[in-house]
């Protein structure tokens, strides 16, 4: 049977993978916010080297509407907006719901198994370069791959017929048997490259074109390495060598963060960083160059937003 999609949130993620399953043929309906009218009217567009392609109609609806039920409801909402999740999944949310976070970060699905415990919880932890030029307009810029990950053996079930879905839509995927292990590798780049471009101004390019910014981010990945062993977690010795070569390749890319602060958003601190630091105390372990950043773009988030 053909999986159902809710993309809950209309970004550079939740616009991208949505419309590449709207492509395989996939029934795909959007939850969106400002963009609502705007995609009603125009519909969805995205800009790839895959092939651009518009959407018109698509099946889009505010949070407070009648939506109709989904096997799989992806959440691509900020982060920063996870305080509003019981109340946006609670009616999504019925009888063997899969729950897909697309989000970076660590510890929401255990909120999401204390909220839903009926629901079928798996991590889609995303590798993509893409970012949101407008209302219902999505540039896509490189890679795309999406490694799944479920929370327990019930979850599991679910990845086969996620894997297909995913794969007839274009979209490179593979399995990860472990949460905790994922979640980790995924932090390795993110908790570098995303504060580091805030902080010193640069996309990846100029990160690894300056010596001292390729210094830091390798400082920042070997906290990152202590951090995941001290939680049971050991990266192959040359892993962080491998993504600081993966990033040296990528297209010139400003992360998420970065184009959160230069529109003057609110940065994803709490679950890309606090919530790391915070499993990893409990273990007895301190990060000191990893809780320097975070002091840093909590400071610099703020004055960001008073301006």
């Amino acid at each position: 049977m053909a999986l159902s999609f809710t993309i809950l949130g209309t970004g550079a993620l939740g616009g991208f993978y949505g419309s590449r399953l709207l492509q395989s043929g996939a029934t795909v309906q959007f939850i969106a916010h400002s963009d609502v009218a705007f995609i009603r009217e125009h519909g969805l567009r995205v800009d790839s080297p895959l092939g651009d392609v518009h959407h018109q109609p698509v099946a889009v609806y505010a949070a407070d509407e009648a939506i109709p039920p989904a096997d799989v409801v992806c959440i691509a909402l900020k982060t920063t907006q996870n305080h509003l999740l019981p109340e946006l999944l609670a009616p999504l949310v019925h009888d063997n719901t899969v729950l897909l976070n697309l989000q970076n970060g660590l510890t929401l699905e255990d909120e999401l198994a204390a909220w839903f415990p009926h629901a079928n919880i798996i991590a889609g932890l995303c590798f993509l370069c893409a970012n949101k030029l407008g209302h219902g307009h999505i540039a896509h810029l490189d890679y795309g791959l999406v490694s799944f990950a479920p929370r327990d053996e019930r979850s599991a079930a679910w990845i086969p017929q996620l894997l297909a879905a995913f794969a007839a839509a274009g979209i490179p995927v593979e399995s990860q048997p472990e949460l905790t292990t994922a979640r980790w590798r995924k932090l390795l780049w993110n908790i570098p490259f995303n504060g580091l471009s805030v902080l010193l101004n640069m996309n990846t390019d100029g990160l690894m074109a300056d010596a001292e910014a390729t210094a830091l981010a390798e400082q920042l990945m070997a906290e990152v390495s202590t951090g995941a062993a001290a939680c049971g977690v050991q990266f192959a010795d040359d892993f962080p060598a491998q993504l600081l070569e993966t990033t040296r390749r990528m297209k010139p890319y400003a992360p998420s963060m970065r184009l959160d602060y230069l529109a003057k958003r609110e940065l994803e601190i709490e679950y890309l960083y606090r919530r790391p630091l915070r499993e990893v105390a409990r273990h007895g372990v301190r990060l000191p160059a990893v809780e320097a950043i975070t002091r840093l773009l909590s400071s610099t988030d703020r004055h960001n937003r008073l301006v």
